[in-house]
């Protein structure tokens, strides 16, 4: 999962992804979000995120928004979560911080039989980074994106892919990408062990593909907290080369 996506669209596991809980809730998510990559410059780029959710449950269907307080040092020409997109200031060394893009995105979850479920996503990311710091490209994308995912009792299995339609300017003139993924998830108790890879076009031509895999544990504390850690590695330039975080999450009943 590309991380500023994921802090755009929080996405990772809560017990096991994809199998609805009968109760509906009110969840608040905080996390912190560390990766440091080359992204194909001569000088690396530390990425920090501090990633805040608020997602609703109601039935099959969820809606949730993300807003992220991001700090960046590294070449000016690298915008955190589109790695290679070149930003407006030049390759130089810069520090720069502040209100990362809000992601608003909702999930329809439609079971099929009793072990097979097929999530269908749409998300709207809003341009409130800063282009002038490049913290963003200043456009509003949309993402369309469908998962299937089958459970085997503790163990689970899920396919995903979809598409996002990229706004374009004449400083970030971005293309359509492709977006492709998949995972294995291991419920121990209450404690599920995740193995995820995804892969997504560059938004440039130029721009190299994201490609990258990640290994995530979520503890279930009790019905209203849950933690959970994670940690990844980039398999391409588009793509941080390491990178991990944390983060919090607490339930309300509805």
């Amino acid at each position: 999962m590309t991380r500023l996506a994921i802090i755009a669209l929080p996405l990772f596991l809560l017990g096991t992804p994809g199998i609805a809980a009968a109760q509906d809730y009110v969840q608040v998510a905080a996390g912190v979000d560390y990766s440091s990559g080359d992204y194909g410059e001569t000088e690396d780029t530390d990425f920090l995120a501090l990633p805040l959710t608020l997602k609703v449950k109601r039935g099959d269907f969820d809606i949730r928004v993300t807003l992220p307080y991001l700090d960046v040092t590294g070449p000016a020409n690298v915008i955190p979560g589109d790695g290679g997109v070149p930003g407006g200031n030049g390759g130089e060394i810069a520090s720069r911080s502040g209100i990362g893009d809000v992601v608003l995105a909702a999930t329809y979850s439609l079971a099929i039989g009793d072990a097979t479920w097929f999530d269908t996503t749409g998300k709207v990311k809003f341009p409130t980074a800063s282009t002038s710091k490049a913290l963003g490209t200043g456009t509003t994308d949309f993402t369309v994106e469908g998962e299937l995912l089958h459970s085997f009792g503790a163990l689970s299995a899920a396919v995903r892919g979809g598409r996002r339609f990229n706004g374009s300017s004449d400083t970030y003139p971005l293309q359509d990408v492709w977006l492709a993924g998949g995972g294995l998830y291991l419920a121990l108790g209450d404690t599920t062990l995740g193995l995820d890879y995804d892969w997504r076009d560059g938004s440039l031509p130029t721009s190299p593909n994201r490609s990258e895999i990640t290994g995530s544990v979520t503890h279930k504390l009790n019905d209203r907290l849950r933690l959970q850690g994670y940690a990844y590695s980039g398999l391409a330039d588009g793509s941080p080369d390491i990178g991990g975080g944390a983060q919090i999450l607490y339930r309300f009943g509805m």
